[in-house]
């Protein structure tokens, strides 16, 4: 009865072939592999053409059988192996019994680890680089007096009134970029490895360690670049690049202007004589040189108006907050030029008429 249930699920296995081939190929279901496993007990003769010595030469796996059924059939082979030739027929079904169901599950375990393993596609969650932002200073100075900034590679920066500055605290790496709005004079600390530029207008100026004056003020047209010492040079931005202007190096006593409309440059010396005076302050013909350092404005012009007998007038208030670093040596220069100096860097007009000098603003 059973048989004949087997048989007629089956059709008698008139799809046998096709479905040994299937199995053999590892494309069975289990259902399927149970009837080729129950087909195959039950009709030991019918895998004989399965298992002929070319397919078994042939025959090639990189599995192995667990050990357990590996020790199994290899004690049943054994045990049978000693018996003669002319009872192993008597014994052929026994020995298919036995050996088969072994035999059938070696191989239906090795199919099914031949059988291809679903590549299952996994996405990596994509990473993003950790962007550090940019945090910018202003300082703006919105008093009628120049503002001293002390920046924290050393350099000062005295910011004149109605202006701005915009820069990195701490500066970028390998520069020391400022952004300009108005006017400001640079004294810059020395750093061969790190430049030091001023953005203002389409250009920038750059100095590894110099005092330099910038006027950018806006809706004016033009940016004025003074050198005071050391030596600058002044680059148009890409703009400037592409309708011709070339980068500028100034050396010190130069003034550079540039006219944004006509897109011109004009390189002058810087103007430290009133050109109505027709008597020049004397000067003592033995070398002095005198050096400040951060010195108040009144007390250099109280010190010059005495050494060099002068009388230098002005408003002591205007000079409040106003200061000084640097040197007059005078076998190099006039009083006068020297005092004009002081006079470009804190935004004061310097004039002279016969043996006095005024100062105002």
């Amino acid at each position: 009865m059973r048989d004949l249930l087997f048989s007629n699920e089956y059709l008698n296995m008139k799809h046998a072939a096709t479905l040994i081939e299937k199995f053999f190929r590892g494309e069975c279901d289990e259902h399927e592999k149970q009837l080729v496993k129950a087909y195959f007990t039950r009709h030991p003769e019918a895998l004989q053409p399965y298992l002929t010595e070319e397919s078994w030469h042939s025959f090639y796996t990189d599995q192995s059988l667990p050990t357990v059924i590996s020790d199994k059939m290899l004690a049943v082979i054994e045990s049978r192996t000693y018996q003669k030739k002319k009872v192993r027929y008597r014994y052929y079904k026994l020995a298919a019994a036995v050996i088969l169901p072994v035999a059938i599950a070696g191989l239906l375990w090795i199919t099914q680890q031949q059988q291809p393993v679903k590549q299952v596609a996994v996405v990596a969650p994509v990473v993003q680089p950790v962007v550090i932002p940019v945090v910018y200073q202003y300082k703006t100075n919105s008093t009628g007096k120049t503002m001293p900034l002390h920046l924290n590679d050393g350099s000062v920066v005295e910011l004149a009134p109605r202006s701005q500055i915009k820069y990195q605290e701490p500066f970028g790496k390998n520069k020391r970029d400022i952004y300009l709005k108005g006017q400001a004079l640079f004294k810059v600390a020395h750093d061969e490895e790190n430049p030091f530029t001023v953005y203002a207008g389409n250009l920038g100026t750059t100095a590894l360690g110099t005092v330099f004056k910038v006027t950018a003020w806006e809706n004016k047209g033009v940016v004025r670049v003074q050198l005071l010492s050391g030596k600058v040079v002044v680059r148009p931005d890409s703009t400037l690049e592409r309708k011709g202007v070339k980068e500028t190096y100034l050396l010190p006593g130069q003034d550079l202007y540039f006219d944004q409309v006509k897109m011109a440059v004009a390189i002058t010396l810087i103007n430290k004589t009133d050109k109505r005076s027709n008597k020049q302050i004397p000067v003592k013909p033995e070398k002095e040189v005198f050096s400040f350092n951060n010195e108040p404005v009144a007390n250099i012009f109280r010190l010059m108006a005495d050494k060099y007998q002068v009388k230098i007038q002005c408003q002591a208030d205007i000079l409040t907050d106003m200061s000084f670093t640097g040197t007059f040596d005078s076998s190099k220069e006039s009083l006068i030029d020297f005092l004009s100096t002081i006079g470009i860097l804190n935004n004061l007009i310097i004039k002279q008429t016969d043996d006095v000098i005024y100062v105002t603003q």
